[in-house]
C-alpha cells in the first residue's frame, strides 16, 4: 500500500508529524478528503494531548531530574544520594514534569496515524535538525510508534523526565486517540 516515504525535516514535533502524514497520505494515494480527515484527526488529538499533560503538570506538580537529583539529600529517603553538580543534557522547562508533553504527543500522533491509515507499520525517513554548527540528523524508521518511543525516551537520556512521567503520559494519550476515533471519525453519512 505505501511506496517508499521520502524523507521528512523539521526542528518541530508538531511540523514532523505533519511532514510523516503528508508524505505516508502522498504514498499511499489517499484521496483529498482522506487525506483531511487524517490531518484533522491528528492535529485535533495531538492538541487534546498537549492541552491534557500541560494540565497534569500543574495538577501534579511534579519536580524535575535536576531538583530531585540536586536536592536528594532533602527528600527524606537515605538511600538517594545528592549531586548538586549533576545538569542534564536538555534545557529544563519552566514547568513541572509529570506527566510528560513529548511522550503524549508522540504516542498520540502515532496511534492516530496508525489508526488513521489501519496500519502503524509504515516506514519512513525523518531529518532532526539541529542547532548550528551541528549536522541534521537522518533516520530511519519502521513505524510510528518507533518514531514516538523515541521521541519520548530523548527526553529522559536528555535529563529533564523520569520514565514513569513519559509512560503514563503515552497510556492516557493513547486511550485519548481511541477516544477520539470512536467519536470523531464516524463514517460519512450521505
Amino acid at each position: 500500500l505505501f511506496a517508499a516515504v521520502p524523507s521528512v525535516t523539521s526542528t518541530n514535533v508538531f511540523v514532523i508529524w505533519n511532514n510523516v502524514a503528508r508524505d505516508v497520505a502522498l504514498a499511499g494515494h489517499l484521496s483529498l478528503l482522506e487525506s483531511a480527515r487524517l490531518y484533522a484527526f491528528l492535529n485535533a488529538t495531538m492538541m487534546d494531548s498537549l492541552l491534557s499533560t500541560q494540565t497534569g503538570k500543574f495538577i501534579y506538580g511534579l519536580w524535575r531530574p535536576i531538583t530531585a537529583i540536586n536536592n536528594a539529600d532533602d527528600d527524606l529517603n537515605a538511600a538517594t544520594i545528592e549531586d548538586a553538580t549533576w545538569s542534564p543534557l536538555l534545557g529544563t522547562p519552566p514547568y513541572p514534569s509529570y506527566p510528560g508533553n513529548m511522550a503524549g504527543i508522540g504516542s498520540c500522533a502515532s496511534k492516530a496515524l496508525a489508526m488513521g491509515l489501519g496500519t502503524d507499520n509504515v516506514g519512513f525517513s525523518a531529518t532532526w535538525v539541529r542547532p548550528s554548527p551541528n549536522p541534521p540528523v537522518i533516520r530511519q524508521y519502521s513505524s510510528f510508534s518507533q518514531l514516538a518511543q523515541q521521541e519520548a525516551d530523548s527526553r529522559i537520556y536528555g535529563g529533564i523526565h523520569f520514565r514513569f512521567d513519559n509512560e503514563v503520559s503515552q497510556a492516557a494519550c493513547t486511550k485519548l486517540v481511541q477516544h477520539a476515533y470512536a467519536s470523531l471519525m464516524l463514517p460519512r453519512q450521505n
